[in-house]
């Protein structure tokens, strides 16, 4: 009996309106709670996990697009020739100044005219070709069958589909550099020396 009228006293006491909170004094020292919650623990792992995926994830798309980029390089902006035509490349060049060896000796003198070919003549022909153009990839393999010698070399296309299909190296003209030296302003193209010059043959399929 005794133990209820407490409980009931406290209750009356505890829902009182003007039931006063007094400070029982300092029995100890106090100090902030330093270990985190449960949940806030769970969310921190989590939230590391998703970055680290994340992370994972934008290394693999990365690698796909360099490895997209080395298999299947950006294209030139060469059209397809539309009727067969032939200019010629001159590679001679005329020195601007003396040229000398490592003692000081004269080598070539200003003003003389040089020919590569002279040196080094190209001894194979070179066939540029759109290879994502099913009619100029069936021409190269028909021209290979004349000249197994000659060097592919692709302006727009994927250079690796087109080795493993010729099951022979297949090159591919990075930016333009070949194309934009030696004038080749059609494909497919047959690329080869003629005398002391090189001559572009565009070929209409």
């Amino acid at each position: 009996m005794t133990l209820k009228l407490s409980h009931s006293l406290m209750l009356a006491l505890m829902l009182h309106g003007s039931v006063r909170a007094d400070s029982l004094g300092t029995f100890g020292r106090v100090y902030p709670v330093q270990e985190p919650s449960m949940l806030e623990a769970i969310q921190e792992k989590l939230k590391g996990w998703a970055e680290g995926d994340r992370l994972a994830q934008m290394e693999d798309e990365y690698r796909s697009r360099v490895i997209a980029s080395i298999n299947h390089p950006s294209g030139l902006l060469i059209p397809k020739a539309q009727q067969a035509a032939s200019h010629y490349f001159d590679p001679t060049i005329i020195t601007t100044e003396d040229i000398r060896g490592a003692d000081g000796e004269l080598v070539i003198p200003a003003g003389q005219a040089i020919n590569p070919l002279d040196q080094m003549p190209l001894t194979k022909s070179l066939l540029f070709i759109d290879g994502e153009d099913a009619a100029q990839v069936a021409w190269l393999q028909q021209r290979l069958k004349l000249e197994p010698r000659a060097v592919p070399v692709l302006v727009a296309g994927s250079w690796l589909q087109l080795r493993q299909r010729l099951e022979r190296p297949v090159y591919f003209d990075q930016q333009g550099f070949m194309t934009g030296r030696l004038g080749v302003r059609a494909v497919p193209s047959r690329v080869y020396q003629e005398d002391r010059r090189i001559r572009i043959d565009e070929v209409a399929l």
